[in-house]
């Protein structure tokens, strides 16, 4: 019930946040029509192994105090880091470095940095984070400090170059890759209006629509990732990333999220069908009388579910009283029996040479043999009984045994009360192993000898189980429901399975190698179509469709839609469902106000 309030609070948190979005984005539109002087601010996400990097800053102005924002994530958990000290370090093409240090966040996850940069020109930046659960070092590669009067690079290419030379301008890497310098793209930060105070950060509704400026939008837009010249270095990219979806991380901190990269790995594929746990054929025994008599009451029946063990007496049987009564009718009846038995073989023995030297016909033969067999039939049970009266010579009680090891499951006879010869008293299962049959469709039928082997589930029963061995494939459909049983071997420590349960089974049929793979949680279903969100920079995600393959474990194959090491939201994609729906029409470049 928690669980639920929770997640309905998060759910209007969410929406009041973006409205207020909506709201400031049309402040800002209204501002920048009334032709309000408008700065540009950089956005830079970069990610180690442990930690989440999003800062915004505008292009310093040498000799002038600046500004930035930055914010850092936990990948463990996607909260916020909320100690710590923080250091920047600035270094110039040529010169000394600058320090500069931020003691604490001024709230969990953002730290305010205001410095003086003495110099212009083009610096690298690096900080170190030494948070609680946290310590990384991030460098960024390229920070532009402006001269005195300088206008912001982008406002000189918009006012003297068309789209196509703003493309040209870009710098080139070793493999001729084209890459943003800057990208700049204005912040989105309502939550931080009690900074407005800052001299170059002062209110963003300056310098926020950037619908009259479509050039440029498209040039931050479609930042790309920075190089690094250090091999393991942190993954750096500048801008949205092409991210079209707007989602804060003060709201990404205040509800269960989180991204990770995909990988690719091993999957075992496979076909799901029903099944139920069923007694081993050889594991399981119906105890029942070997003469007729009355249950004694010396000794209590066993309850069902009490364990027993093979040779244990479970019951004894009185005799009737008449004849002699007690063992002495069992050992008449036994020698008559036996005798019986003697005479027919002899009968048969004899019958059988005289039709082989062709003197007596066949159907002699096949009457003594008749008689043999109903002779020995009427033997077994007296010597069964004869067996079981084991140490009980004198007390003329048959003592019944249980002829395997296992759990009572059903009572079928009451103390004090008559059983016929034959009737059943109870039935024994060992349940130390079970099996399970699972029936295959008649269309998966061809499957069957492909079986890697399989595991399944138990309503009710909490984890996976997975049978031992496969035992044996059916050769034959059943007429009636046009399946084919198949049968595994399940181990049943503990006892936790019980006989009659049914099961979820997943039969393994092969094996998917090397496939990209995403949490099942990440997958967003709409109208039958398969949907995942990238998160293209720290603010900014995108939806995108994919077509995707086998499951197993949780994870899902991606088989279009999707490269390996992008960074997909793998918890909470509603989330951005939700943002992506409310916010249409928002301006993507619009937000933050610090």
């Amino acid at each position: 019930m928690k669980t639920w309030v929770d997640s309905l609070k998060y759910l209007t948190l969410l929406l009041l946040s973006i409205t207020l979005l909506i709201g400031c984005s049309s402040k800002k539109k209204d501002a920048h029509d009334e032709g309000e002087e408008k700065d540009e601010f950089v956005q830079v996400t970069a990610y180690s192994a442990t930690t989440e990097l999003f800062m915004e800053f505008a292009e310093p102005v040498a000799g002038e105090k600046a500004a930035f924002l930055i914010h850092l994530t936990r990948l463990a958990d996607w909260k916020p880091v909320t100690g710590g000290p923080l250091k920047l370090v600035f270094t110039p093409a040529t010169g000394a470095p600058v320090s500069f240090s931020v003691p604490a966040p001024t709230r969990p996850g953002i730290y305010k940095a205001e410095l003086i940069l003495a110099a212009a020109g083009e610096y690298s930046m690096e900080i170190i984070s030494e948070g609680k659960g946290s310590a990384d070092r991030f460098t960024i590669p390229e920070v532009h400090v402006l001269k005195k009067g300088e206008v912001h690079q982008a406002h000189a290419e918009e006012k003297h170059t068309d789209h196509d030379e703003k493309e040209a301008g870009h710098g080139k890497d070793e493999k001729g890759e084209t890459h943003s310098k800057t990208g700049k793209q204005e912040a989105a930060h309502d939550e931080h209006a009690e900074h407005d105070d800052h001299v170059d950060h002062v209110d963003h509704a300056d310098h926020a629509d950037h619908a009259d400026h479509a050039d440029h939008a498209d040039h931050a837009d479609h930042a790309e990732h920075a190089e690094h010249a250090e091999e393991g270095s942190p993954v750096v990219i500048i801008g949205s990333g092409g991210g079209t979806i707007p989602f804060l991380k003060e709201q990404q901190w205040n509800v269960e999220f989180m991204t990770r990269t995909t990988e690719k790995k091993n999957l075992t594929t496979y076909f799901s069908t029903m099944g139920e746990l069923v007694p081993v054929s050889n594991a399981e025994a119906t105890v029942s009388a070997p003469l007729s008599g009355i249950i004694s009451g010396s000794k209590v029946l066993p309850y069902i579910g009490k364990k027993v063990a093979k040779g244990e007496v479970v019951a004894y049987i009185e005799p009737p009283v008449r004849l002699e009564g007690g063992m002495g009718q069992l050992t008449a009846g036994y020698a008559e029996a036996k005798n019986r038995v003697t005479l027919a073989k002899q009968e048969y023995d004899r019958a059988k040479r005289l039709y082989d030297a062709k003197i007596a016909p066949l159907k002699r033969v096949e009457e003594a043999e008749l008689s043999l067999s109903s002779a020995r039939s009427a033997l077994e049970p007296l010597e069964k009984a004869l067996n079981s009266v084991k140490g009980e010579a004198g007390t003329g009680r048959i003592a019944v045994r249980a002829p395997v090891s296992g759990t009572v499951v059903e009572i079928a006879a009451t103390n004090g009360k008559g059983v016929e010869a034959g009737q059943s008293i109870l039935r024994i299962i060992n349940t130390g192993t079970l099996w399970l049959k699972a029936n295959l469709p008649a269309a998966d039928a061809g499957k069957a000898a492909q079986s890697a082997g399989a595991t399944f589930t138990v309503t009710g029963l909490e984890g996976e189980f997975r049978p031992s061995r496969l035992v044996t494939v059916g050769d034959m459909l059943d007429p009636q429901t046009r399946t084919l049983p198949v049968i595994f071997e399940v181990p049943n420590k503990g006892s936790r399975l019980k006989v009659g349960m049914f099961a979820n089974v997943a039969i393994r049929t092969g094996e998917a190698k090397n496939a990209l793979v995403v949490p099942a949680e990440a997958l967003v279903e709409d109208e039958g179509r398969w949907f995942i969100y990238i998160q293209t920079a720290g603010e900014a995600f995108e939806r995108r469709e994919v077509k995707i393959g086998a499951r197993d474990k949780g994870c899902v194959q991606v088989l279009e839609g999707l490269k390996e090491h992008e960074r997909v939201v793998s918890k909470g994609a509603y989330y951005v469902k939700l943002a992506a729906t409310v916010g249409k029409g928002l301006d993507p470049h619009a937000g933050h106000g610090h």
